[in-house]
């Protein structure tokens, strides 16, 4: 199952880049729990499309470039990435290396949390030394 959810999360992203929100959206349970290191937690789909809708309004050029993912077991996937971008208005570029805990159940992800880096996911999903249980 961890290969599917890792093609899930692969998948997720393209859709967001592209800007397909609605396949982006179908890789999520509708009862979904999404925890941002600004926005604080959302509940439901309903709650976190216009997050990423927003994203895409706002930020000219606002992309999710990924570097790694992780098999973090049979349910959990670590997507580290890239966020870029510029302010539309401003043009003050945006750029940080951030990571993803994603929780998986029956093909959905049912939890994403956001942490400032690939250490702080690796360890809430209980991971040591690059991917070593």
């Amino acid at each position: 199952m961890s290969r599917e959810n890792l093609e899930i999360a692969r998948s997720a992203a393209a859709a967001y880049n592209r800007g397909d929100l609605n396949a982006l959206m179908e890789a999520y349970d509708p009862a979904v729990e999404f925890v941002t290191l600004l926005l604080g937690t959302h509940r439901g789909k309903e709650a976190i499309r216009p997050i990423f809708e927003e994203n895409r309004e706002n930020l000219s050029g606002y992309s999710l470039e990924l570097e790694e993912l992780i098999d973090a077991g049979p349910d959990k996937v670590i997507v580290v990435a890239h966020l870029g971008g510029a302010g539309r208005v401003s043009q003050i570029a945006v750029g940080d290396l951030i990571a993803f805990v994603a929780t998986f159940k029956n093909g959905l992800i049912v939890r994403q949390e956001t942490f400032r880096n690939k250490e702080e996911a690796l360890e809430a999903a209980g991971l040591r030394d690059g991917g070593t249980l």
